[in-house]
């Protein structure tokens, strides 16, 4: 689980919605609003579509923690990022799962 001062509350996600910048992969769609006062926070979200079961989904939510956990020192301060996966990264192993997520942070220029 990622600290409290990590994490996105409900009026941030709203604004992030609203006026953050989108980033897409194959497997996850990235929100992210720079000039964020605190550290880097982030959210994640696995919608029904994705994966039916909860199971499923609080599962990819928990591996996804675990990789922003382990990179935490490396990203950019003051930004703030939604993480959305897609269709397909419910099957998806662990390992192929935190490279194709370091790959969209890299290319985001957040890590």
């Amino acid at each position: 689980m990622l600290s409290r001062k990590h994490r996105i509350n409900k009026s941030l996600f709203k604004e992030i919605l609203k006026n953050g910048k989108n980033y897409n992969s194959d497997f996850f769609s990235l929100k992210i609003i720079h000039n964020f006062k605190n550290g880097p926070c982030f959210a994640f979200v696995v919608s029904k579509k994705t994966a039916k079961k909860a199971v499923a989904r609080n599962k990819l939510k928990r591996r996804a923690r675990y990789i922003v956990k382990k990179y935490l020192n490396s990203f950019k301060k003051n930004t703030a990022n939604i993480i959305f996966f897609k269709k397909g990264s419910e099957t998806m192993e662990f390992s192929e799962l935190e490279k194709n997520m370091l790959e969209l942070f890299k290319k985001t220029r957040i890590l």
